[in-house]
């Protein structure tokens, strides 16, 4: 494990350039870690995963100073937790007990944090940063648990994931859904909605597409 600052971290995940860590920091196991074991797999049984993607080489953010780089981690979209292989065991994170998280950190870097409030959820979740700046956008990654609607008729009735993913606004330190009818433009951008009217238009935008998504809130920050 590597040690390297949150400035750091967040700078290379959003220029791409590669910087080297500058020291060592020691992961503790017990309580003060703010990290729980997990001793067993309780969705053994439940059809697909629990985790937004498998386990890969990523950092963990425990403050604005220390970031623990070079850790294989996931994150658990169904309990809402950062799992951290270990020694042969998994440690769990909360939100609340480390800041955020980096997946990927070799290819394609995702940075998540916690204390967005995010309606219905609260703000003790983590939500993927997808655009920063004084128009965010972040991306609320979780599961939720059905009846396998692909289970042979008759058989007996099994669980599986559902993944659902649900793109936000923060302007101002208010969380906003994005609504994607342009009849609803006003609600999420208000004396900015001409502004954004004319670059959905200019640049030939589709707010039902992530990538278009993230190019507009990218340009209404450019502008001001």
């Amino acid at each position: 494990m590597r040690k390297i600052s949150l400035k750091i971290a967040v700078f290379v995940l959003l220029t791409g350039l590669v910087n080297p860590a500058i020291a060592q920091l020691k992961l503790l196991k017990d309580d003060a870690s703010g990290g729980r074991p997990v001793l067993t797999n309780p969705y053994s049984e439940v059809k697909g995963s629990a985790y937004l993607l498998d386990f890969e080489i990523g950092s963990i953010i425990f403050s604005e100073q220390d970031t623990a780089a070079n850790l294989t981690i996931a994150f658990n979209s169904y309990d809402n937790t950062l799992e951290h292989k270990m020694d042969g065991q998994l440690i769990a994170y909360y939100p609340g007990k480390i800041s955020g998280f980096i997946l990927n950190t070799e290819s394609y870097p995702r940075l998540f944090r916690s204390g967005y409030s995010i309606p219905q959820a609260g703000a003790n979740v983590f939500v993927e940063i997808l655009v920063d700046g004084k128009y965010s956008l972040i991306a609320h990654h979780y599961k939720t648990m059905g009846d396998d609607l692909t289970a042979t008729y008759g058989s007996q009735r099994a669980k599986a994931f559902q993944t659902i993913e649900e793109l936000y606004i923060v302007k101002d330190g208010e969380t906003t859904l994005l609504k994607t009818k342009s009849k609803y433009l006003k609600e999420t951008f208000e004396e900015d909605t001409e502004k954004a009217t004319s670059l959905i238009s200019d640049y030939s935008l589709d707010l039902k597409e992530k990538s278009d998504a993230i190019r507009l809130i990218q340009l209404l920050n450019i502008q001001e």
